[in-house]
């Protein structure tokens, strides 16, 4: 059950980060004017990032060691690339661009940790078939 704790928490992350990116260009939500100040949203980037690519690595990793499900994987690790590959061309991103390609990417984390947590559920309903009773 801890496997599918850590599919929830990079979720709920990159749901804030979505909102985040979306707020900022909207400029409607407290957490969006974090933009207004420089600094504090390179932080909260970083903080971000350090906070969903770990648990997301070790979420559909741990759920793909159960399900072998390269439908779950690969999209996945598709989606932290583009994650990793935004952060590090920010700059280059700033205007429309990063809160579109961030929630698109974060729509398909969203969606990868779903099927990891449904895929898992599928494999463990079938070994409870196999089991003696």
């Amino acid at each position: 059950m801890r496997r599918a704790r850590l599919d929830q928490a990079a979720m709920v992350l990159s749901g804030v980060c979505m909102v985040h990116c979306i707020a900022s260009v909207a400029g409607l939500f407290a957490i969006g004017l974090l933009a207004s100040f420089g600094a504090v949203d390179e932080i909260f980037h970083r903080a971000m990032l350090a906070l969903i690519v770990p648990v997301s690595v070790l979420a559909i990793v741990a759920g793909y060691r159960r399900h072998r499900r390269l439908s779950v994987l690969l999209p996945g690790l598709a989606a932290l690339t583009g994650l990793c590959l935004m952060a590090v061309f920010e700059e280059a991103l700033h205007g429309v661009w990063e809160p579109l390609l961030t929630t698109l990417v974060g729509i398909g984390l969203i969606a990868t940790h779903f099927g990891n947590i449904r895929a898992c559920k599928v494999c463990e309903g079938a070994h409870e078939d196999i089991r003696p009773a």
